[in-house]
């Protein structure tokens, strides 16, 4: 008996994916770390990508923010509705 290997790729837009990978169904948040001068600036840069994610997918995209002035940064959440539509917003801001 010999063994036969198969190599499949899935071809959907230019795109090629390992039938073996996995999309985590809960794997539906971006964080998105950013430096900035102060509050209200990171703020703006991530109210833009909010605004983006919103215009795509509607207003099921949610976020969440978390200021740490010591260090100058903002962890941003967008929250998609599913795991797709994160993965579909990253490749499009890419």
């Amino acid at each position: 008996m010999s063994a036969e290997k198969q190599d499949v790729a899935c071809d959907a837009c230019g795109v090629y994916l390992d039938i073996g990978s996995m999309i985590a169904e809960d794997d539906n948040v971006l964080t998105l770390p950013i430096q900035a001068k102060d509050e209200a600036a990171a703020l703006a840069f991530f109210g833009d990508y909010l605004t983006r994610a919103q215009a795509r997918f509607g207003d099921s995209v949610t976020s969440e923010t978390e200021w740490d002035a010591d260090k100058g940064e903002m962890k941003g959440r967008l929250i998609f509705s599913c795991a797709a539509e994160r993965i579909i917003f990253e490749m499009d801001q890419a």
